[in-house]
């Protein structure tokens, strides 16, 4: 579902989440990369992507100026494939709604991706897991571009709330690997505190690991990673 958004900071917004503009927010969007390129063609082709009606991705906020959002446009393969950045004024944000269901739109997938995908959403209801589609996967469901290419992998926002889910999601997802090769999965586990990363570098078990949140890129050890789990479990205690 679309959200509107009348009035909204950036902490309203979180990595892969998508949003549209209003028309006249362009002429105040800047460019800022990375594809070298004049800002006056790139305006001009986030002008053609908003007419279009077309989503946008909210990108990670580090140095943000207050007031501007920086997202991502991911042109499909037809249009060059570039991944243009632009920072946009709040004000101008029309909509906003996290990437779609993995469940709600896997028969709108590759054929050749339907084997595992089923599996996939079966045992991600098993073990209680969401997970939401981002990258070139969403943007081809949401606008019908040709986006998905034949070396395309999946991306994939897991959010776990307990560290057992996030094991059972690691076997699942390794068991997909070895029982469904042709669906390749690059995503994203993502802690209560908002803090994610890849789930094959969390597979290996690495004592130190490369977390993204909505403002920076860090390194976290696994055990600190794993505590913010053990909060979101833990019960409240009385203090009466």
């Amino acid at each position: 579902m679309l959200n509107s958004t009348p009035n909204t900071s950036p902490n309203t917004f979180s990595r892969h989440d998508l949003v549209w503009i209003e028309l006249d927010a362009v002429r105040q969007a800047q460019y800022v990369g990375p594809v070298p390129l004049e800002a006056i063609s790139a305006l001009s082709l986030l002008h053609r992507w908003v007419l279009g009606n077309y989503p946008l991705i909210v990108a990670r906020q580090e140095d943000t100026p207050a007031g501007l959002l920086r997202v991502g446009l991911a042109e499909p393969h037809s249009w060059g494939k570039r991944r243009l950045g632009f920072l946009v004024g709040l004000q101008g944000i029309a909509r906003h709604q996290p990437g779609p269901q993995l469940s709600e739109v896997a028969t709108q997938l590759p054929a050749q991706w339907q084997a595992g995908l089923a599996a996939l959403v079966a045992g991600l209801q098993e073990i209680g897991v969401p997970a939401h589609v981002y990258g070139s996967s969403a943007i081809e469901v949401l606008t019908g571009l040709p986006c998905i290419t034949e070396n395309s992998d999946l991306d994939l926002l897991f959010k776990p709330v307990s560290w057992q889910q996030v094991q059972s999601l690691g076997m699942l997802l390794n068991a997909l690997r070895l029982n469904h090769p042709a669906l390749r999965i690059d995503g994203e586990v993502s802690s209560p505190a908002g803090h994610a990363v890849s789930w094959q570098e969390l597979a290996m078990q690495s004592e130190q690991m490369l977390v993204k949140s909505s403002q920076q890129v860090q390194m976290m050890s696994l055990k600190e990673f794993q505590h913010q789990f053990d909060q979101q479990s833990s019960p409240v205690r009385s203090t009466a």
